[in-house]
């Protein structure tokens, strides 16, 4: 279990297979190695302490202030791949028999020379760079060496399926032109020196983009996540989960989904995530009558949707920004509302699962007061901090007449007038335990939030306005010294320490256990306000993050014992120190395994562009799929399924977005499926991720198993059951953007969209689990999946009764995208011969972004698309490099043979009307039948 909050960095006494859960952590993640000799230990500590350093570092405004050791992108991969694989072949042993007491010899010299061969485009980057494409004998040298020794730290790190596909990948290099290879996937071939130079010297293979945001994003918000776990987080969010769910039906179980929920945000690893929050939550599970499968099962289905929450997404959300090519918090955008409906579904499952088999929750510890007072006390004490300095900037904005502002203020008013409606309205007309009086207090929380933002962001714009360019000052010490309030307020309450086995059972008081680590709730906040407010880049959002995280480790404990009169500071600032030390060494560690698969991922990513396979990947699944669309998609996750099987988030996402993301956006395209790449990448990533659930090599429902006591294989089937809306939601986005936020304009839509997709996913985990309001029969079950779908996809009936789009001539191509709104996309059909002079015709979605004050020609070249007539055709002059059109696939010379703009369909929402109505049949029946059951079950009772 995490270290407790409140400051503790204690740990809990563990049971009798946490050693072996341990070690199964170890070897996935930062090595199974614990030397007995001091000097090896503290050589492999200090080490793994200069990486942090080094990132933080580089990361960091440090370089450019000092105007010292000023790293580019290339010398940086360099440096941090050097450091991953010495500490990959110093940390993980050889074999699993090999010795774990101890550093090898041989291991060592391995170590070094890897760590040579990493860092060689650092160590000679100026001569590297005057001669591109002609490698010396010794460069070659080194490439080998170095291209072997990650293939042996890979296997080390991370098992044998990353290294065994990536040497089939070099072999394909290397024999892709002999005779045992298939016609079909047969290419020239390259020579040893051009395949060394594209993937080891320069940036196209293993230094390339994966390696890049490895170095650059990657390693600061895993370094952020063990510094927020050492201060005692992960622990927090548990029992905070465990207070306000743990009484309620199949409480443990529900406080397992919402903890590792939590957990994920500051995760990179989905097994890791199973082990943490699983030693806690599944014994509990167990203990209010979940078997071990299921407890297992639960707990496996939300730590692996861990890795599919913003902002972090096991760091994949940092490469979709390379690959797909929009900004960071676009990217956020959309895979938002899929993972939070996802989790709420499986929040529904987990209670369903609950009433079937009549499971109660925990007892409290004491009788808290009512729930909904203790939510509304403390919304109202956050919104009240930030309305109070807040409100005086709105003021003041009012009285100056700023149309803009002034909205936001009534808007804030509004919202508060709901919320005291909400208060004063259900609290007095319905009783205590009723429904509407738990949706009404979620209601009111969630004005509270809207408030807290709005004050919030009218604090930050008064101390703007005030300051001018000293406001990021005067806002470091308003954050600092909330920090400080908070610690202050925490010492008011028994700081959360890790509960013995027996009081386990006993669910802690939900207002002192949110109360005594409310402090941990800044850095988060930072971190996010860098990301989605300032727009900062991922890696420098990161980095204020971890510089406040490091101010907490090194305070927390002194401020405590300041606040609470107790003395021992040199002891408690002695023991921050430590602690900052472990996070950042286990920071370190927890990267040595990402850093490695990043770079072996690169060797699949260079075999792709060298060698053109991915365009063979294609045309496979186009002769097996037959042209059909669902099949072509079907195939494409099974794939995605087989090759994410036993890598971990990142070097998961770096594989299928490199091999089947082209897949899904060409065949669409050829057949009339436009998606936007966003779309697609979600798409694979989400399959990916489900390997880490599905037998055989579902790593994540071993882990739940060696904590349950379970069988794996049934723990696997049984995760990937209560992941079958996960499943789902891939299929749908690709058919319905709206889930991912794509082209939703306005409150009143989104709000629909959310009720949409909320409605379909819950309606959708009632018909898989075959209960709704009591146990469903087949043609009830039937019922409930075309409501699903219907919610789900409501344009797929709509269509039936009318196209969405139409036909034009292409020669009205600037008229069209001059009249388009903003922020839509035009559907171009194009035709014409590729580079390698194979036949063309496809159909994309060209985003036209702004609209206001551009002709259609500064809209089209503001994605990268120059065309001109000739002849009457319409033909593509010139595409931007790196631009959207090039991403798309579009190139010189080919023809604009049709535009599709919208028809005026009537709105596709209509046949929710019809979808409410027979889920309210379905209730009805249901309802009357459940009642008449327990009626009947009471008279046998009294009888």
């Amino acid at each position: 279990m995490v270290q407790g909050a409140g400051g503790a960095g204690e740990q809990a006494s563990r049971g009798p297979g946490d050693k072996a859960l341990s070690d199964l952590v170890a070897s996935r993640d930062t090595g199974g190695r614990d030397p007995d000799s001091r000097v090896t230990k503290l050589v492999l500590l200090g080490l793994a302490l200069a990486w942090s350093l080094f990132q933080l570092w580089y990361a960091s405004p440090l370089p450019f202030i000092f105007n010292f050791a000023i790293l580019n992108d290339t010398e940086a991969r360099s440096i941090h791949l050097a450091f991953a694989i010495f500490l990959a072949f110093a940390a993980y042993p050889t074999l699993k028999s090999s010795p774990r007491h101890k550093v090898p010899v041989q291991d060592w010299a391995v170590a070094l020379i890897a760590a040579f061969c990493a860092a060689y485009q650092f160590l000679f980057y100026e001569s590297l760079s005057q001669r591109i494409g002609l490698p010396t004998t010794f460069d070659l040298i080194v490439s080998g060496v170095g291209m072997l020794c990650l293939l042996e730290a890979t296997r080390r790190a991370l098992g044998p399926p990353l290294m065994i596909v990536a040497i089939v990948f070099l072999a394909y290099i290397f024999f892709g032109s002999t005779d045992f290879v298939p016609d079909v996937i047969q290419w020239k071939g390259a020579s040893f020196g051009k395949a060394m130079w594209h993937l080891w010297l320069q940036t196209e293979g293993v230094f390339g983009v994966p390696l890049g945001v490895s170095t650059s994003f990657v390693f600061l918000f895993v370094l952020f996540g063990s510094l927020l776990d050492k201060a005692g987080a992960g622990n927090y969010f548990i029992q905070v989960a465990f207070a306000f769910l743990g009484h309620m039906r199949g409480g443990p179980a529900k406080a397992a989904v919402v903890s590792s929920g939590m957990t994920g945000l500051i995760s990179g690893s989905s097994i890791a995530n199973v082990v943490t929050t699983g030693t806690f939550t599944i014994p509990l599970m167990k203990k209010v009558g979940f078997s071990s499968e299921k407890a297992g099962a639960v707990e496996v289905a939300s730590s692996v949707n861990g890795q599919l929450m913003p902002p972090v997404m096991g760091a994949a959300a940092f490469l979709m920004v390379e690959y797909v090519g929009i900004p960071y918090f676009e990217v956020i955008k959309h895979a938002f509302l899929p993972a939070v409906i996802s989790y709420i579904a499986l929040l529904y499952i987990v209670h369903l699962e609950a009433l079937k088999q009549d499971l109660r929750g925990l007892p409290r510890r004491h009788e808290p007061k009512p729930l909904m007072w203790m939510l509304i006390s403390l919304g109202l004490t956050v919104a009240s901090i930030a309305i109070v300095a807040g409100g005086i900037y709105w003021l003041f904005q009012l009285a100056g007449l700023l149309a803009q502002n002034s909205a936001l203020f009534w808007g804030a008013l509004i919202v508060a007038a709901i919320e005291l409606g909400l208060y004063f309205g259900v609290r007095g007309a319905v009783p205590e335990s009723s429904r509407w009086r738990v949706l009404s207090t979620g209601g009111i929380v969630l004005c509270n939030l809207v408030i807290g933002a709005f004050g919030i962001y009218g604090l930050v714009s008064l101390v703007a306005d005030l300051f001018g360019p000293m406001a990021p000052y005067v806002t470091a010490l308003l954050v600092i010294g909330l920090y400080v309030g908070l610690i202050w307020y925490s010492t008011r309450f028994p700081p959360l320490k890790l509960e013995s086995e027996q009081d386990a059972y006993t669910l802690p008081d939900p207002g002192p256990t949110v109360k005594a680590g409310l402090y941990f709730l800044p850095p988060v906040g930072v971190l996010v306000w860098a990301l989605m407010v300032e727009r900062l880049s991922p890696g420098l959002s990161a980095f204020w993050a971890t510089a406040f995280m490091i101010l907490i480790l090194l305070t927390q404990r002194p401020l405590r014992a300041f606040f609470s009169h107790s003395g021992r500071y040199m002891r408690e600032i002695k023991s921050g120190v430590v602690e900052l030390l472990d996070g950042m060494i286990a920071g370190a560690r927890n990267m040595i395994g990402i850093g490695v698969a990043t770079a072996a991922a690169g060797i699949i990513v260079g075999a792709v562009t060298l060698t053109g396979i991915g365009q063979v990947m294609t045309e496979f699944v186009e002769f097996v799929s037959g042209g059909s669309v669902i099949l072509m998609l079907l195939f494409t996750a099974v794939l995605s399924l087989i090759l994410g099987m036993g890598l971990p988030t990142t070097a998961n996402y770096i594989v299928v977005a490199t091999l089947m993301a082209p897949v899904v956006v060409n065949l669409g395209s050829e057949v009339g499926l436009v998606v936007e790449l966003i779309a697609v990448h979600l798409f694979v990533f989400y399959f990916g991720i489900m390997a880490d659930v599905t037998p055989p090599v579902g790593l994540a429902s071993f882990a739940a198993a060696a904590v349950s006591g379970g069988d794996p294989i049934r723990t696997g089937f049984t995760a990937f059951f209560y992941s079958l809306r996960t499943v789902l939601l891939p299929f749908i986005f690709i058919f319905n953007g709206q889930l991912l936020l794509i082209g939703v304009t306005g409150p009143f839509e989104f709000a629909l969209v959310v009720f949409a997709a909320l409605a379909g996913m819950l309606t959708f985990a009632a018909a898989t689990q075959g209960f709704f309001v009591a146990r469903s029969r087949i043609w009830e079950t039937a019922l409930l999946l075309l409501v699903a779908f219907t919610f789900l996809r409501p344009g797929y009936f709509m269509d039936q009764i009318q196209p969405p789009t139409q036909s034009v001539p292409p020669t009205q191509i600037m008229e069209t995208a001059g009249d388009a709104p903003a922020n839509t996309s035009l559907r171009l059909v194009v035709e014409g011969l590729s580079i390698e002079g194979d036949e063309v015709r496809k159909t994309v979605l060209l985003p036209l972004g702004e609209a206001e004050g551009k002709t259609g020609e500064e809209r089209l070249e503001s994605s990268g698309l120059i065309v001109e007539m000739e002849d009457g055709d319409v033909v593509v002059d010139r595409v931007a490099f790196a631009s959207r059109a090039e991403k798309l696939g579009l190139e010189f010379g080919y023809k604009v043979v049709a535009l599709e703009v919208p028809t005026d369909q009537p709105p596709k929402e209509l046949f929710y009307i019809p979808a409410l109505l027979l889920l309210g049949a379905v209730y009805w029946l249901q309802r009357g039948r459940g009642r008449r059951h327990a009626a009947r079950t009471a008279d046998q009772a009294a009888q």
